[in-house]
């Protein structure tokens, strides 16, 4: 009887879905990152490049990209169709949180299926968009799902134990509250985006279909990991938040004004592979500097500016809150 109270109140912990709660939301991610990280690491192809003849056919039908996107969304489905069919259409899990985790999910498969990672072997401004895409848009959008505790109504019974527990086991806890603090979780993704845009880690990506799906991994990774932090911050810490994304904007806005107005090809590895999509190496790496410029750096700008947006009207409303008259031995 013990037993079960105790595994009832950890399951109840593993179904709620408290946005405030970062302990909660962190151990979830943390999980649906080990769902879906592995599955990128088909998402590289022969490595031939691909001509704009051959686009509409390149698709990446690795089944180690494939079936975990397809695990997780039959996962999810069903276990939306279990809470709604007892809870009621909308409750149990909002409509809202399952059209976000339905767009990382397409996010994921345009990245990794097709068209970005069909275009990633010609054209370097493509493999850009497919990090930015990654990082700046897959990674939020499935951290603000928040779809494990849907997920795992659709597992059997001794599965949910086990994931109840392994969520509740302290070590984990400590490691990945210190995992998605701001400071650390900023810092990994600056190093892991800057470290796989240095032109012999995208000279070796080509090459070596293993480093392809390290880069792809690891940039996910980070990239759940800073957004579980961001969007963890409320109240005072928003401040933490919005110096984060100010700082990457910053580092999006040089690094790309340093690709998009040099005079000079870094990226020698792509050679002649964007001549038959008309671009040459300078002109293909301008784009991806634009890209990371005007798409990444503004995404990060937006979201710092909502940040900002949310912490005013927090201070405004704690300042129109009426003020209660002094107890009478207040009054001296």
């Amino acid at each position: 009887m013990k037993s079960d109270h105790r595994q009832s109140r950890i399951s109840r912990r593993l179904h709620a879905q408290p946005v405030c709660s970062a302990s909660r939301l962190g151990s979830l991610l943390a999980l649906y990152t080990a769902t879906t990280v592995p599955s990128v690491a088909g998402a590289h192809s022969n490595g031939a490049p691909v001509s704009p003849q051959d686009f509409l056919s390149a698709w990446t039908f690795a089944p180690t990209v494939v079936l975990p996107v397809a695990l997780a969304a039959l996962l999810y489905g069903r276990g939306l169709h279990l809470v709604w069919s007892r809870a009621g259409f909308g409750r149990g899990a909002s409509v809202w949180r399952a059209v976000l985790f339905a767009l990382g999910l397409i996010a994921l498969a345009a990245a990794l299926v097709w068209p970005l990672d069909a275009m990633g072997e010609s054209l370097f401004s493509a493999h850009m968009a497919q990090h930015i895409v990654l990082m700046g848009i897959a990674a939020p959008l499935l951290v603000l799902a928040l779809p494990l505790p849907t997920m795992i109504r659709a597992l059997p019974r001794p599965w949910q134990r086990g994931l109840a527990l392994f969520v509740s086991w302290r070590p984990w806890r400590r490691a990945w509250a210190t995992l998605t603090r701001v400071g650390l979780a900023t810092l990994l993704q600056l190093l892991v985006f800057t470290f796989w845009h240095v032109p012999a880690a995208i000279a070796l990506s080509l090459e070596d279909d293993v480093v392809h799906a390290l880069m792809h991994s690891s940039l996910l990774a980070s990239g759940l990991l800073f957004w579980t932090a961001i969007l963890r911050m409320r109240g005072d810490e928003a401040g933490a938040a919005i110096l984060a994304l100010f700082v990457n904007f910053k580092v999006s806005l040089v690094l790309g004004a340093l690709l998009a107005f040099s005079s000079r090809a870094f990226y020698d590895s792509y050679s002649d592979r964007g001549l038959s999509w008309g671009l040459s190496l300078l002109q293909d790496q301008q784009l991806a500097g634009l890209l990371m410029m005007i798409v990444q750096a503004m995404m990060y700008l937006v979201a710092a500016l909502v940040f900002i947006a949310a912490w005013f009207r927090a201070m405004d409303a704690s300042k129109s809150r009426p003020v209660g008259m002094p107890r009478p031995e207040q009054v001296r």
